[in-house]
């Protein structure tokens, strides 16, 4: 599982932080937990009381 095509040999530390969320947008298993993260707020929404704060 690599997602490090963009990185062009960089440490972590270089990265920008648009490369960074580019890198995060690309990888698999971020993508499964957003999607766990979306049906899990589908079936659990935020109370209103909290969202209004």
């Amino acid at each position: 599982m690599s997602t490090n095509r963009d990185r062009k040999n960089k440490k972590n530390d270089e990265l920008t932080a648009q490369e960074r969320q580019s890198i995060y947008n690309n990888s698999y298993f971020f993508k499964k937990k957003n999607e766990e993260a979306i049906d899990f707020l589908k079936k659990h929404p935020i109370p209103k009381e909290y969202l209004q704060r």
